[in-house]
């Protein structure tokens, strides 16, 4: 665990159609979601040295979102404290995976492992506060695959986890994980405020669980209204599944007209928007590479939020 202060930078990975982010802080480092798979992830902490993984947060149990975990818990060069995941009742090869690397990490190096991810959970940690503003506790406890008083069956994306990081109150980055309409209204009806400087989209900027293109600019709206982005990041494969569609950037971007995007990877078709249109122009490359992209590093400082295409080892 670093000996003095430094300050906070979330690294958005590069793992293709998938989530994955590390922070890095004065408490140490925190993992929230692997991608699919763990070379990406494993690559980059192996390389920082950034080896002593204080928490590991999965925010549901899509392969997208924790294929890569077996690959860590099952590195002796790892040493990771916590795992924090609600379970699936699915029994996916992939998490049938987890469950067995997890049983083997908890046996080899006493990983603790935490069944819940919910609006209850705290990490008591130095450094920048991370937050879950969804599922509140009743939801995680029911989990997916029981069916609430509307008659609507909670999957793993209705049960995903919403973590906000913060350092301060110019500099916070809301995780979306897989979140659909049932986060939104649960955050009108507490009265959350779930703002954060940067949002880093759900669905990797695709379907909310509906093929409705209504109901997805609709949601897309909301959610911005309700985060008040100024940055709206998809991590996302520049070729699988055409993400972000047009209705979620359309919707965005009526929510909010000053709000700047950028894809870990960028769609072909959003090439002819750098250097044309200002929400892209996080993309414009300063030097001879022609357009950026790759990882992405949000540095937490006093001013708020510094945006970098990430250059990594």
């Amino acid at each position: 665990m670093p000996s003095k202060k430094q300050n906070p930078f979330l690294v958005v990975l590069d793992v293709g159609h998938g989530s994955a982010a590390v922070l890095h802080d004065e408490g140490g480092t925190v993992v929230f979601d692997t991608g699919s798979k763990g070379a990406h992830i494993e690559r980059y902490l192996c390389r920082t040295s950034f080896q002593q993984i204080q928490a590991m947060l999965l925010s549901h149990a899509d392969e997208d979102h924790i294929g890569g975990a077996v690959t860590l818990l099952l590195d002796p060069n790892f040493q990771i404290d916590e795992v924090l995941v609600n379970s699936d009742p699915k029994d996916t090869s992939v998490f049938l995976q987890l469950r067995y690397a997890l049983e083997e990490a908890n046996r080899r190096s006493g990983t603790k492992i935490d069944r819940r991810l919910a609006t209850s959970t705290k990490l008591v940690r130095k450094g920048a506060t991370i937050e879950v503003l969804h599922p509140p506790d009743s939801l995680a406890l029911s989990g997916a695959g029981t069916k609430p008083k509307s008659g609507k069956k909670h999957t793993s994306n209705s049960v995903s986890a919403a973590i906000r990081i913060s350092d301060g109150s110019k500099c916070s980055i809301l995780l979306g994980g897989d979140i659909e309409y049932d986060c939104l209204d649960g955050w009108k009806t507490r009265k959350l405020q779930p703002t954060a400087a940067a949002l880093i989209f759900p669905h990797h900027g695709g379907l909310p669980g509906t093929n409705d293109e209504s109901e997805i600019k609709l949601f897309a709206y909301e959610l911005t209204k309700i985060v008040g982005p100024e940055f709206v990041i998809f991590s996302i494969h520049r070729t699988k599944n055409d993400n972000p569609c047009d209705e979620v950037l359309s919707a965005v971007l009526k929510a909010a007209p000053k709000v700047r995007f950028a894809c870990t990877q960028l769609p072909e078709r959003l090439k002819q928007h750098v250097g044309k249109n200002a929400a892209w122009s996080l993309h414009e490359s300063s030097g001879s590479k022609g357009i950026a992209e790759g990882s992405i590093c949000f540095a937490f400082e006093p001013t708020g939020l510094r945006f970098s295409f990430a250059e990594l080892p």
